[in-house]
């Protein structure tokens, strides 16, 4: 898709400050970590009471019950439906034990990271959803020590706790979370690497200072996945609804100035349908700005055949690809690169963004290719195990001595060697 490359003078600029900011935290450490949370959100926040007390998530959690309990019926419904799919995740993830012939074993095991951090987008929007994305897989994982941070706003524009939306830290108490921060861009991920969490991984997605500093965190810690601005590939033919599909395109648009939403299909006259629906409801939504700065440059309406369709899904690898086409499943053995797709007309992806299940933190830019969807096993580590009898040692030596002179590792052969010499049947 050379049409949505970013622009190279941005990634430049965004790499340089994201590498100034983790420096700096580096160095310097929570106070750099306010100092840019003041200079670049505008908050000053008091490094005495810098965590979120428990007590808050929990008053948040009632108030939220008593004064909208259908809302909090909905994000019971919306945890429930990603711990049951979690779950079934964590029971396809098996340890592996293999017999030896002469009594030993190998295999592997699935442990559970110590320390994980996760990262809850805001700014823009409040994502209580992604809280619970991230968090529950973590949760069922079994890791021991779960951080959370996210972006404040200014106490006089939020009538939240430290500047976080009430809804975010009723979620966190519906979750059992209880340590939560409220500072995000590149300096909460630099504080999570380098700061008294050093977490084992950070997971979550954010904006493109959120990815680069994953990026460039890559080697101090683990990382889920590079997942930046979000994208939506919609592959279309005659039969779907122009405003169904207008309204999966700009529910990605309006995210971020820097989504993408794409639509392609062989049927000019959906697309033609679709664009006049776009513009009739971008010029009556409360989030027009948004629409149009992502969707001038980043959204495209695109006539292809099958082939060339499957071609630009493959090759784009985008973050949620849609089949709104008569046979969805004839096409899905040719679209393996996308990181989640959503089959059928009524497969919308704002039901998963909101818990249909699967997860919602996905890989962007292309690295859907390589890297899974968030779930359970990016917070497990596989480790191998390996237990030999004294009979399989003295019956393997032979050869790994032979294997290890030819490769001039003299003591590899001598260590196995040692072992044979000393077994008596």
């Amino acid at each position: 898709m050379a049409g949505l490359a970013r622009n190279g003078e941005t990634e430049a600029d965004t790499r340089a400050a994201v590498a100034a900011i983790l420096a700096d935290v580096r160095r310097e450490g929570l106070p750099a970590v306010l100092a840019w949370t003041e200079r670049l959100d505008g908050v000053r926040l008091d490094p005495a009471t810098l965590r979120i007390p428990e007590a808050a998530l929990q008053e948040a959690r009632v108030d939220l019950d008593r004064r909208r309990p259908e809302l909090m019926d909905a994000l019971r419904e919306m945890i429930a439906r990603i711990r049951r799919f979690a779950e079934g995740q964590r029971t396809c993830l098996r340890d592996l034990e293999l017999a030896l012939p002469e009594g030993g074993t190998v295999g592997e095991r699935w442990c559970p990271l110590r320390t994980a951090g996760v990262y809850i987008p805001g700014g823009r929007a409040f994502y209580p959803s992604t809280l619970a994305m991230t968090v529950i897989p973590a949760q069922v994982a079994g890791v021991a020590r779960i951080v959370g941070v996210t972006p404040p706003k200014p106490q006089s524009t939020l009538p939240g706790a430290w500047g976080v939306d009430p809804l975010v830290l009723a979620c966190a108490a519906e979750l059992g979370l209880t340590e939560l921060y409220p500072f995000g861009g590149a300096q909460a991920l630099a504080w999570l690497a380098f700061g008294e969490p050093a977490v084992d991984l950070v997971a979550g997605p954010g904006n493109r200072f959120v990815a680069e500093a994953k990026r460039q965190l890559i080697g101090t810690c683990g990382i889920d996945a590079l997942a930046g601005p979000t994208e939506l590939l919609v592959i279309a033919d005659g039969g779907a609804d122009p405003a169904w599909l207008a309204e999966d395109l700009l529910a990605q648009a309006e995210h971020d100035p820097d989504a993408a939403a794409v639509l392609v299909s062989a049927d000019r006259p959906l697309l033609e349908a679709v664009g006049r629906e776009l513009e009739v409801r971008v010029a009556a939504s409360p989030r027009r700005a948004v629409l149009e700065q992502s969707l001038g440059a980043h959204g495209r309406l695109v006539r292809a055949d099958r082939a060339t369709a499957i071609a630009l899904a493959q090759a784009w690898a985008p973050e949620h690809l849609e089949l709104c086409v008569e046979d969805p499943e004839a096409w899905l053995p040719f679209l393996t690169t996308a990181g989640a797709v959503f089959i059928g007309n009524a497969s919308a992806e704002a039901f998963g963004d909101y818990g249909a299940g699967p997860n919602h933190v996905l890989p962007t830019d292309r690295s859907a290719r390589h890297t899974s969807p968030l779930g359970v096993a990016t917070f497990l580590k596989r480790q191998s195990l390996l237990r030999l009898a004294p009979a399989d040692a003295a019956a393997m030596a032979p050869w790994v001595q032979r294997l290890a002179e030819a490769e001039g590792l003299v003591h590899h052969g001598r260590s196995a060697g040692l072992r044979a010499a000393h077994h008596h049947p």
